[in-house]
């Protein structure tokens, strides 16, 4: 059969005053005058996409804040290696996040920087002569802390967190692990068994490991189920976060738990498939909202909290 190409001369327009729209000029851009200020600087940005996403999560936060419903922020590795630990230290003192969860590297990371005051990127790491991820020291801490605080029921975050108030490291002002457990703040860490080194640390005990590990599990599960009407961000994790998350909230609903209108948010400039699925679409139903912001959470984190607390202006500490 002979295809015949087809004839557009029949096609019906539509008008542009009949053009279903969402938006107008008053979301554009707009330019922005040096010396103005910060306030200024947000009012100079479209609210459309990105920016736009940026402003409806600033609020969401604000509003949780406000009437005291729970910030949490799931964290990845990278989170600390592009040296956003201090800003996240300085929203748990000023009290706007109220819960942490971090995945193991994420905790590799924070320990680190507390021990050195420097961490090493994944990719600077020596991987041919077998010293790709083995530190003496960092594994070591995080072992010692978890093998006692199994004895005592706790779980990796806060077994962590009191090892590393005790030990007075150098740099301890910029671990985001330590500045939780010295302000009260439920830190639950996640991690993935021979993906994150100190796993498979000679100081490494499998029962601890694990009892610790699903202590942390029930203590996110129990954060979920307390969530309602507040903010989960997650920053920098495409893989463990976002499943996690999904089965803690999945066991919180499963013994009668209600969480509904839950603002969620993904900062990650590559994030997985399944973790805007999950994180973005799934999790705040019923009810809520989410939102995924493409692009370095270097910039984005700042930005968006700078705007938080421009936003609350005197109600922050």
């Amino acid at each position: 059969m002979m295809i015949k190409p087809l004839s557009l001369a029949k096609l019906k327009t539509v008008p542009l005053a009949r053009r279903k729209v969402d938006t107008d000029n008053k979301d554009f851009g707009a330019p922005y005058q040096a010396g103005s200020g910060f306030d200024n600087f947000l009012c100079s940005l479209p609210n459309l996409g990105c920016a736009g996403d940026l402003f409806r999560l600033r609020d969401a936060i604000v509003t949780a804040h406000r009437h005291k419903h729970t910030i949490m922020l799931a964290c990845g590795g990278h989170v600390l290696d592009s040296g956003l630990g201090p800003l996240i230290c300085r929203l748990i003192e000023q009290r706007l996040i109220t819960g942490l969860a971090l995945t193991g590297e994420a905790l590799e990371q924070d320990v680190e920087i507390a021990i050195a005051g420097n961490t090493v990127t994944s990719n600077e790491r020596e991987l041919g002569g077998g010293r790709y991820c083995f530190t003496d020291e960092t594994g070591t801490l995080i072992n010692d802390a978890i093998n006692f605080g199994a004895v005592e029921n706790q779980g990796i975050g806060l077994s962590v967190g009191k090892h590393l108030l005790e030990s007075e490291l150098e740099h301890l002002d910029h671990s985001v692990v330590a500045t939780a457990c010295r302000y009260g703040v439920a830190v639950s860490v996640h991690p993935a068994m021979g993906a994150d080194a100190f796993c498979i640390h000679p100081a490494s005990h499998g029962e601890a490991l694990g009892a610790a590990s699903m202590r942390d599990f029930r203590l996110l599960a129990g954060m979920m189920a307390a969530c309602s009407e507040g903010v989960v961000i997650n920053i920098a994790s495409s893989v463990v976060m976002p499943r996690v998350l999904l089965q803690a909230v999945d066991a919180a609903r499963n013994v009668g738990k209600e969480i509904e209108c839950l603002t969620t948010a993904v900062i990650d400039s590559a994030a997985s498939t399944s973790a805007i699925a999950n994180v973005v679409n799934r999790l705040p139903q019923p009810g809520g909202q989410g939102f995924w912001l493409p692009g370095p959470d270097e910039i984005l984190v700042p930005l968006l909290f700078a705007s938080v607390l421009e936003a609350l202006g005197d109600e922050i500490l």
